[in-house]
């Protein structure tokens, strides 16, 4: 966890040599999971203003801090997953479009998984903001349980957001809808979830937030099952300089 923290403080500072031009951004944050292992958050990057709008890039890594166990087909790691991700954001006013890509090394579960997404939103100017996201993701899963169980997994994944933002806190809801379709089984996996988010907007640079997730309602496993309820907790502060 010590040796993260370092690469993500060296890295932040490496990236403000390059990011004058407008801001850097990160994120240090804490992931409560009910039914799976308790995660430590660290992300770094750095956005800058381009002829045509704003481009932007981040590092995330994902370290485990204790919960439940790992399964028998997962690898006891300090470092959960890694991801790199790069995203263009088109502005319009107060609208704006942006596509992102992403790549993240799940360590854990020997995976690799590639993310292609596109979000359009507009901010209106009493603080109200509403986004809607759409992303393709696909898991090459490496490990021999997961690869004889399920294969390449091949997900869509939407995203609907809404919330405001005032002069001391913020509030926001995302409704998200995963559809996804295993190599290895003839019905797909389909999962819904709510995350509510409530955050600070009067501390300048530093945004803290709390995030409750309910998951796994009206969601179906891959044998058209139900899926157990799930829930997840979120403590962090999201930061731009």
């Amino acid at each position: 966890m010590k040796k993260i923290i370092v690469a993500s403080t060296v890295s932040l500072a490496l990236f403000s040599q390059f990011a004058a031009a407008n801001a850097i951004r990160g994120e240090v944050a804490a992931e409560s999971n009910r039914t799976g292992p308790h995660l430590g958050i660290l992300k770094g990057g750095y956005e800058f203003d381009t002829d045509y709008g704003q481009f932007g890039f981040d590092v995330e890594a994902k370290s485990r801090l204790g919960g439940r166990p790992y399964g028998e087909n997962q690898h006891e790691s300090g470092l959960h997953e890694a991801t790199f991700a790069a995203d263009y954001t088109y502005k319009f006013g107060n609208a704006y479009v942006q596509p992102r890509v992403e790549y993240t090394r799940n360590v854990a579960n020997d995976a690799n998984t590639g993310k292609f997404a596109l979000k359009g939103g507009y901010n209106f100017d009493n603080g109200i903001f509403v986004a809607a996201r759409y992303r393709y993701e696909g898991t090459q899963n490496n490990n021999s349980i997961n690869k004889a169980e399920l294969g390449d997994v091949k997900t869509n994944r939407t995203d609907l957001t809404a919330g405001w933002a005032g002069d001391i806190v913020g509030v926001s809801f995302n409704y998200i809808h995963k559809d996804a379709n295993a190599e290895h089984k003839n019905n797909n996996l389909k999962i819904n979830e709510l995350e509510t988010k409530v955050f600070l907007t009067n501390l300048g640079s530093y945004q803290p937030y709390v995030q409750y997730t309910q998951k796994n309602f009206d969601s179906s496993g891959y044998n058209s099952s139900p899926l157990k309820d799930d829930s997840q907790i979120k403590l962090g502060v999201s930061m731009k300089f």
